[in-house]
């Protein structure tokens, strides 16, 4: 079995990975998805270091995180995968971990 486990901070992004391998007919039957809760964290920054605290501007980063199951693993479905990541265009904006067990 092979896990993959997907962040990122775009959520269309992973979005169309998923697209891509539901639409697949070689992974059709061979992959599982599990869509994790996303996770978000907030910052707050001075806008003046003269200012008492009133001026303040608030961020959040979300992070988006998603895990891909194979059933069982063949030489032939990992070329077949990374083709699929190859001709991903945004792979940039996805960070992977790959598990074997």
């Amino acid at each position: 079995m092979l896990r993959i486990y997907i962040k990122t901070y775009n959520s269309l992004l992973l979005n169309q990975l998923i697209y891509q391998f539901r639409n697949n007919l070689k992974f059709k039957n061979l992959v599982s998805f599990t869509l994790l809760p996303s996770k978000r964290k907030n910052f707050v920054v001075k806008k003046s270091p003269h200012v008492f605290g009133r001026s303040k501007e608030k961020y959040y980063l979300k992070t988006y995180s998603c895990v891909i199951l194979f059933k069982y693993v063949r030489k032939k479905d990992l070329v077949g995968f990374l083709k699929i990541f190859r001709l991903f265009k945004y792979r940039e904006g996805l960070g992977f971990k790959f598990i074997i067990f």
